[in-house]
């Protein structure tokens, strides 16, 4: 019995010791960190604060997260990173690389700009190897990072990130905090973007990465988790793949929806000029038919 409660306790300390230097990932994907907790998202009450634009080149920026309700909430681990574009990473991590009309399918591949001070906040930039295996290009070593130990940070917690010297253009910062390790919180933090001073155009991965096509809006508002609760919690933890498979039946849906309803507003459109061309065809019938009598 002294045995069997001393490896009760032994695998709790593991678990309770899971990914204790850092995240194993380079890509925020909701399914795969939820198999990891054995726990779907849940809000920690998180929110980001940004300032409005950068400058390509120029001094590093505040990015800080905090809580709605300003309390301190105490976390232990992070994952972090900026992409080009107005669209979360998480809602393409959630779609299978390959699908039709969704250039960026399985996650955005360029992280951009660099984390600063890491060290001093028990940080530490990816492990070049893993974000090279998710097929990720990291403008810098430290454009994706993850704690270095357990955390005993609380928010508001504040990281400085240093734009690239390139202009990316409009850019999102995606970030993922972990209360503990399995079985404990976590939370996609909300993002929103930060505009570049030097504007969009001139940033060809931002325009590619952030253009909002009627597809790609699908996708983004199907990978939602609100949109998840909807199709069912059940389902997605279950069987991950057979989420991810749902969103992307939802883009592909949302893209003959919006074709058959062009195809239609076409058709009608079609008709009622063919309907005035009969009419007027008629009406210079009835005139020349009179002009004979």
């Amino acid at each position: 019995m002294h045995l069997i409660h001393s490896i009760s306790l032994l695998t709790l300390a593991v678990a309770t010791l899971a990914f204790p230097n850092g995240a194993p990932r380079c890509k925020i994907t909701e399914s795969i960190i939820a198999a990891g907790h054995k726990l779907q998202q849940g809000s920690l009450g998180l929110v980001m604060t940004l300032p409005a634009t950068y400058t390509p080149g120029g001094p590093a920026i505040p990015i800080t997260v905090a809580a709605a309700n300003g309390s301190a909430v105490s976390f232990a681990g992070v994952l972090a990173y900026i992409t080009p574009g107005n669209i979360m990473d998480s809602s393409f991590t959630a779609v299978p690389i390959g699908t039709p009309n969704v250039p960026n399918a399985g996650g955005i591949k360029q992280h951009v700009g660099k984390f600063n001070n890491l060290g001093a906040q028990n940080l530490r930039a990816q492990t070049a190897a893993v974000c090279t295996a998710q097929n990720v290009t990291n403008d810098n070593a430290a454009s994706t990072i993850t704690h270095s130990q357990p955390l005993t940070a609380k928010t508001p917690f504040t990281i400085m990130w240093t734009p690239p010297k390139t202009n990316a253009g409009q850019v999102t910062v995606n970030m993922v905090i972990s209360s503990g390790s399995s079985r404990t919180p976590w939370q996609i933090v909300p993002s929103g973007q930060i505009q570049s001073t030097a504007g969009a155009a001139a940033a060809a991965a931002g325009a590619a990465n952030g253009a909002a096509t009627a597809s790609t809006s699908a996708t983004a508002a199907a990978a939602t988790p609100a949109a998840k609760k909807t199709a069912g919690k059940k389902t997605a933890k279950k069987n991950p793949a057979k989420a991810a498979g749902g969103a992307a039946a939802k883009v592909a849906n949302a893209a003959k929806a919006a074709a058959a309803k062009a195809a239609n507003a076409a058709k009608a459109a079609a008709a009622k000029a063919a309907n005035a061309a009969k009419a007027a065809a008629a009406k210079v019938a009835q005139k020349a038919k009179k002009g004979k009598n």
